[in-house]
Order: C-alpha cells, then sequence, then structure tokens
C-alpha cells in the first residue's frame, strides 16, 4: 500500500525541498519535521505516524542508512533491541534551509536522545498547531509582536569564537499565533524538578508580556510514566491558581539593586573587563542575582506581579516512549 503524506500546514511547503532530491511525498513530509524537531525518531513513531506495517518502516529506514544520511543505532542503557534513527545528512538540511542546526548533531546523552524523541512525539500528535520550527522562527515571530529581545529565554554560551547568545536553548517545540501560544516541556526522566523550575523561571517574562498582549498562555508538559505525568500535572498546575503575594514588587533598595547590577553586568559582557562585576564575586554570580531581581521587574511592569503565570496547560503521557514499551 502506497503511503501518503499527511497534512501538516506548519511545513508550509518546505517539504517541497526534500521532493527536490528525489524523495516522494510521505518521505519528504517526514524527514522535514525530523530535521526541524529533533533529528532523530524510532520506528514506532514512524509507524503511528504513517499507520503502516513494520516492513514499511524498516525499508524507509534502510533507504536512509544506503544513502548515507542516517544511521541506527540501539537506544542507550537499554535492554532491548529496539534502535533510534539520527539522520545527519548536511544535504537535506542545507535543502530546508537549516543547514547548521543542531539537530544533525549525534545526542551523545540519553537526556538529550529523549528530549528530542519527546519532542517529536508531541508534534506530530498535534500536527495542526503553528509551530515554530527553529530558533530563528521563534525569535522572529515573538519580536514580530513588539516583545524585546531581553524577555526571551536566552543564554550565552562562552567559546574560541568568543561569547554567544542562544535564544530557547532547551529547543522544546513553541506552536504560536496572536491568539494562544503553547510552550512545550518535556521531561526525558529526570530525578529532580530543577530543570523544570529553570525552564519557568526562564520563560516567565515572555509568558507575562504575552498575557498582557492578549494571548493565551498555554503549557503542555510531556512525561515517559504515568508517575511522572502526575509529578508535572500537580507542579504545572500551580502556575494556573493565583496565589497573591507569591512574588512581591520590588522594592526601591531592590529597584536601585536592579539598575547597578544591570549596568555591571552589562559593562562585563561588553568589554570582558570583569571589575564592574566584582562585588557580587564575578560576572555569573553577578547574573545570578541579576535575573530573578529582572524577572520580578518585568512581572510587576506588566502588571502581573502575583498570581497566574500561564492560563492553561495539560499533561501528555509518551506511552511510546515508556520504559515499559521500550522494555
Amino acid at each position: 500500500m502506497a503511503l501518503k503524506a499527511p497534512d501538516i500546514p506548519h511545513l508550509a511547503g518546505r517539504d517541497a525541498a526534500l521532493r527536490k532530491l528525489g524523495f516522494r511525498d510521505w518521505e519528504a513530509a517526514w524527514l522535514a519535521l525530523v530535521c526541524l524537531h529533533s533529528g532523530v525518531f524510532t520506528r514506532t513513531q514512524f509507524i503511528a505516524h504513517h499507520r503502516c506495517r513494520d516492513n514499511a518502516a524498516h525499508r524507509f529506514v534502510q533507504s536512509l542508512i544506503e544513502g548515507g544520511v542516517a544511521r541506527e543505532q540501539p537506544l542507550p542503557d537499554h535492554d532491548t533491541r529496539l534502535r533510534y534513527t539520527h539522520v545527519f545528512g548536511r544535504g537535506l538540511y542545507r535543502a530546508l534551509g537549516v543547514e547548521h542546526l543542531r539537530h544533525r548533531r549525534h545526542p551523545k546523552e540519553e537526556i538529550v536522545l529523549f528530549r528530542r524523541l519527546l519532542s517529536l512525539d508531541h508534534v506530530v500528535q498535534h500536527p495542526n498547531l503553528a509551530w515554530l520550527a527553529t530558533e530563528q522562527e521563534k525569535v522572529e515571530h515573538f519580536t514580530g509582536r513588539g516583545i524585546r529581545r531581553d524577555l526571551l529565554p536566552k543564554r550565552d554560551y562562552s567559546g574560541a569564537a568568543g561569547r554567544t547568545r542562544r535564544y530557547f536553548a532547551h529547543k522544546l517545540p513553541i506552536a504560536a499565533d496572536e491568539k494562544s501560544a503553547t510552550f512545550v516541556y518535556v521531561d526525558p526522566g529526570r530525578r529532580t524538578d530543577k530543570e523544570i523550575q529553570r525552564w519557568a523561571a526562564e520563560h516567565r517574562a515572555l509568558w507575562a508580556r504575552l498575557r498582557a498582549l492578549g494571548t493565551e498562555v498555554r503549557v503542555a508538559a510531556v512525561a515517559r510514566t504515568v508517575a511522572k505525568q502526575g509529578e508535572l500535572s500537580r507542579k504545572v498546575a500551580a502556575w494556573t491558581n493565583s496565589t497573591p503575594g507569591s512574588t512581591q514588587p520590588l522594592t526601591p533598595e531592590e529597584r536601585e539593586t536592579l539598575a547597578v547590577l544591570a549596568a555591571a553586568v552589562r559593562q562585563t559582557a561588553t568589554t570582558g573587563d570583569p571589575r564592574p562585576c566584582a562585588p557580587w564575586g564575578g560576572f555569573n554570580p553577578a547574573r545570578r542575582v541579576l535575573i530573578p531581581l529582572r524577572q520580578r521587574a518585568d512581572l510587576e511592569d506588566s502588571g502581573d506581579a502575583s498570581g497566574a503565570v500561564i492560563d492553561a496547560y495539560s499533561t501528555h503521557h509518551a506511552r511510546g516512549l515508556s520504559p515499559q514499551a521500550l522494555a
């Protein structure tokens, strides 16, 4: 039976670039989804998406391997014969206009691998949402709505080429238009809640600004186990509940500290001179003091200094990627 390409609006015809490389419609659409959102997939995900049999998935994966654009490897640290496929062919990413997307890199850590697999899983199960596939698309969408870049979640990285700023560093799915914005958090198997709390803190100012613009903010939390789904549900539900006083307005002294800190961090980042941040123990310690103050200020300035920080949430159990399904 010939497979058909499902209608996936957010691809906006980008899969046509892969059809020009010789891929059939359904092959091009699937590869575009994988390259843009994860770089990896399992045969189980392919079969579920196309509603096909195992042999169709086998032929497809083998064609990618023989074409030199993908490799198939065993799932790490799992007593299973199941494998995952990593699509790394530079020509595919170049055709899609994302040649340097980090999905081309092999996910060496299990946490990174399952973060990517869970992200793809959620996107393909909600194909009609307006997904923003890349960092550039996310930045352009939100700044295009008049939101300042400094309200977007960001991280600075240092390397041989100097300091690089990355936005939405977790590379988790976001679907957004003017009416609503859905932010997906996936838990690949963390034993603590530090990551989700940090993720929420990084997005809090953006969420506040979106709500001030009249955009409904939603969070979709995805887990590999039912137990973790329950934990995430309790945590995320709290973000929708009004809790007056949970975030106190800045005092005049804190406002003054914020201004001094911001100037010091900005000067050190621009000049490389560590002296402005010395009173706080250096650049990174100064940033750790600055960030929560700035977030509280942004929330206060948006008129949402206390109370709910999102409008709605949902939680999902990725059954096909659960430890039981992979056993």
